[in-house]
């Protein structure tokens, strides 16, 4: 898996597939954006219950083992890490120059207004590395 990319990383807050289910499948991304707005009246921390995260690999073969971690970019004293999800295993078929993966993210928590990232990590027997990143903002309303 030497030369995996990631072409899209994408959030939405659900995917699902097109019948009929395959090995090429296309999918509908409901809810994509940027922006997740919470009522004034809601105390942080809160969760997200249910984020959907699209990638489309290029060039991947065998097995390939991704983490993906959320950050709070602007917490009080800087970057800090919200959530971990742990190893998710993806299998490239031979001959699949292109697969698409949705990684299911469940009650992602909310700590507070601003900045998130989420990063998708390749890992393995070397350091973890990060292959891509997406980044949503969140605002509570008065």
């Amino acid at each position: 898996m030497s030369r995996l990319v990631v072409q899209h990383w994408i959030a939405c807050l659900k995917a699902r597939v097109i019948p009929p289910v395959g090995t090429r499948n296309f999918y509908d991304l409901l809810g994509v954006g940027h922006f997740h707005t919470f009522a004034g009246d809601v105390e942080f921390p809160a969760v997200i219950p249910e984020l959907n995260m699209l990638a489309r690999f290029v060039d991947g073969t065998g097995v390939g083992r991704f983490e993906i971690e959320v950050f709070w970019l602007d917490a009080p004293e800087g970057e800090r890490s919200v959530n971990y999800y742990p190893p998710y295993q993806v299998t490239f078929r031979p001959n699949e120059p292109l697969r698409d993966y949705v990684f299911r993210l469940w009650n992602v928590p909310v700590v507070g207004a601003g900045r998130y990232s989420v990063r998708l990590f390749r890992t393995g027997r070397r350091v973890r590395k990060v292959i891509a990143n997406e980044y949503f903002f969140v605002e509570q309303l008065p």
